[in-house]
């Protein structure tokens, strides 16, 4: 039988990367990016008729609908784009996009903490692919002046990032791309719902549509719901149906997935602000007791909804969650590969339905169990 199959798993576990799924976890919630609460708030549940019932097949053969349509529109007039199209998951929609786009003569230059999927698509393609120091703009500038000359270039970066909180300098990488003429793609799975007016995103409050060929927005996080959509021209929204597998070849999402994506739209416009507002007290909430409990050499100040908390070594960073885990605060401990070995951190994510309780207790407890690493004294 497949006894190497054990092996494999032996020597994950060894590591000390070994992955299971653990099922219901209750506790206070600050592990979801549900950055402002959508996806447990009623009112996005819809149950729109015109968006009801099942898949059947591909949007190619049967799973296409008028109302798919009107709300691929609907998506591309709010961001501020020609074109959307939507895909099953934010995965599949990099799958599809960067599978499609990159040829043999293309290159691509992405920023080094670009997420799985960025990474996993570019591997589907055929192009050149270069990485640049995070955020590092001198770097990116290197990095264009050895690209190929005899196709196309692409950069390619998240607006803010995953495991980091922290933002692109977008308008710089703008202005590179119109001095060196490649073509850029953003990554806005944490912002869009999140930053700008009404969600809008990183990209349409910079007012830079015109400087951005695709435009990624996921309905995962911020939004409350589940998938992706490929923001961009009218071109290349028709050459991603004509030539993305993933699309192609996947059957479409549930009715009730498109419903619920048109429902956060509507749920945005009326309550973003109050929404970001009550984040914000909550950022400033953490980052005061951080500084409180003498906590600023383990978390980086960063202003947004994604905080980090510094603890080397899986099996260190592991202890840390299991302990919170059992003072009931749901927290996720990043272990390398995931980020680089010494960079391992807890992933805590703020609400805006967290209260200021339920912040100041977690960040004592942290201050309790952190006491143990690294020298650190209260």
């Amino acid at each position: 039988m497949a006894n190497f199959l054990d092996k494999r798993l032996a020597a994950i576990r060894a590591t000390g990367t070994f992955r299971s799924l653990p099922g219901t976890v209750r506790g206070i919630d600050f592990w979801s990016n549900d950055y402002l609460g959508l996806a447990r708030d009623a009112s996005t549940v819809s149950s729109s008729e015109h968006l009801a019932g099942g898949a059947t097949g591909s949007r190619l053969i049967s799973g296409d609908r008028d109302a798919y349509h009107q709300l691929e529109v609907r998506i591309a007039e709010y961001h501020g784009f020609p074109s959307a199209l939507l895909y099953p998951s934010g995965y599949t929609a990099f799958l599809g996009l960067l599978s499609s786009l990159l040829q043999r003569t293309d290159t691509i230059i992405y920023d080094e903490l670009s997420h799985a999927c960025c990474r996993d698509g570019i591997r589907l393609g055929h192009a050149r692919a270069l990485r640049f120091r995070h955020n590092d703009l001198e770097d990116l500038r290197r990095q264009l002046e050895g690209a190929r000359p005899d196709g196309n270039v692409f950069i390619l970066t998240e607006s803010r990032f995953s495991m980091d909180g922290d933002r692109a300098p977008l308008r710089e990488i703008a202005l590179l791309c119109q001095e060196y003429g490649p073509h850029l793609i953003v990554d806005e799975a944490h912002s869009g719902g999140l930053d700008g007016a009404e969600g809008r995103g990183i990209v349409h409050a910079l007012g830079l549509q015109q400087h951005v060929f695709a435009n990624v927005i996921t309905y995962g996080k911020a939004f409350g719901g589940h998938g992706g959509a490929v923001l961009g021209s009218a071109a290349l929204k028709s050459y991603l149906v004509n030539t993305s597998r993933p699309f192609i070849y996947s059957t479409a999402p549930a009715a009730a997935q498109y419903a619920a994506i048109d429902t956060a739209y509507a749920t945005l416009e009326e309550s973003h602000a109050q929404r970001m507002q009550d984040l914000a007290d909550n950022v400033d909430c953490f980052q005061r007791a951080i500084h409180h409990y003498q906590l600023s050499t383990f978390s980086p100040e960063v202003n947004g909804p994604i905080q980090i908390i510094r603890c080397p070594g899986n099996d260190a960073v592991m202890q840390l969650q299991n302990a919170l885990w059992a003072d009931n605060f749901l927290v996720k401990a990043i272990r390398s590969p995931t980020v680089a070995a010494g960079q391992e951190r807890l992933r805590i994510c703020l609400h805006s339905f967290n209260t200021k309780e339920e912040i100041e207790r977690l960040v004592q407890v942290l201050g309790r169990e952190l006491a143990t690493f690294g020298g650190h004294k209260h």
